[in-house]
């Protein structure tokens, strides 16, 4: 008997690995094979331990595992959505023993999710999700028998030693966490506190900041976890899971401007919005 393991990015692979390291209830044994896409993470050692099977995402990959569920001998899937699957994967989907979705980011927070489809999916079926803002979770969630992951973002308090970066900015300034959305941010350019600190968007046609920085200013190459438990100046951060961090991490003395595009999720913008009636330092931008 195998179980399959289908992360097609770093979310789904961190909601993955809480559950091999002993979150999940139901029994062991059989074999653990991850399918994973690696131009979107890295592996670390610890994965490699959790998964000495792997097989990268591949057409092939997966019509190989068809026979196998077809035979029964796939014990369980889990994976996070079904977009963009080819027939393989929806063969797979559809024989396996058992079926465990996987956290996929913003979508539990959405009324239309982008990525998962309710309806494609058993009602009932254990949906593993992280919950740092449990209170804005989506109705169509409660399709499926929600289980906790815990936050993905943990407390300050809680981040193994060494996590932070030793050289950090000073506390003034503005941290742009480029994401959707935060190009609007622009047309605010006079009122952000220098030095501007930019972390570029990790994929090239989805940044959207294009302001030039200046003297003083500086682009930084370092996950924005790494600064923002310890930022006590200004943060802009758009449609990401950058923004759960910021609320969740933001400190005494810092000020986080959320700014999401146009056409996103009612819901969400909508949580956003009462985050920021309820707390001065988070700033709704309309």
């Amino acid at each position: 008997m195998i179980r399959v393991t289908v992360a097609s990015n770093a979310v789904h692979l961190e909601a993955a690995r809480r559950l091999r390291r002993g979150l999940e209830i139901a029994g062991g044994g059989g074999l653990e094979l991850l399918i994973w896409e690696p131009r979107r993470m890295r592996l670390g050692p610890q994965d490699r331990r959790l998964w000495p099977l792997r097989l990268p995402v591949h057409p092939l990959t997966l019509a190989l595992l068809v026979p196998l569920a077809l035979a029964g001998a796939v014990r369980e899937l889990r994976l996070a959505h079904l977009r963009n699957a080819g027939r393989a994967l929806r063969q797979l989907t559809a024989r396996s023993r058992r079926l465990v979705l996987l956290d996929d980011g913003l979508d539990q927070y959405r009324d239309v999710p982008r990525a998962v489809d309710p309806l494609a999916f058993p009602a009932g079926i254990d949906y593993w999700l992280f919950s740092d803002v449990p209170a804005w979770r989506a109705p169509w969630c409660a399709r499926f028998r929600c289980r906790d992951l815990g936050p993905l973002f943990d407390r300050p308090e809680d981040l193994p030693e060494g996590a932070l970066v030793a050289r950090l900015p000073p506390p003034q300034g503005t941290l742009i966490i480029d994401s959707p959305g935060v190009e609007r941010l622009q047309q605010q350019a006079a009122a952000l506190p220098r030095p501007w600190w930019l972390i570029p968007h990790p994929v090239r046609g989805k940044r959207s900041w294009t302001l030039p920085l200046a003297e003083g200013d500086a682009c930084l190459q370092v996950p924005p976890e790494q600064l923002l438990p310890s930022w006590r100046g200004t943060v802009l951060v758009g449609e990401s899971l950058m923004l759960l961090a910021a609320l969740r991490w933001r400190v005494a003395g810092s000020v986080v401007r959320v700014a999401l595009p146009p056409a996103s999720d009612q819901r969400l913008r909508a949580s956003v919005r009462g985050e920021a009636a309820e707390d001065p330092a988070v700033i709704w931008c309309e």
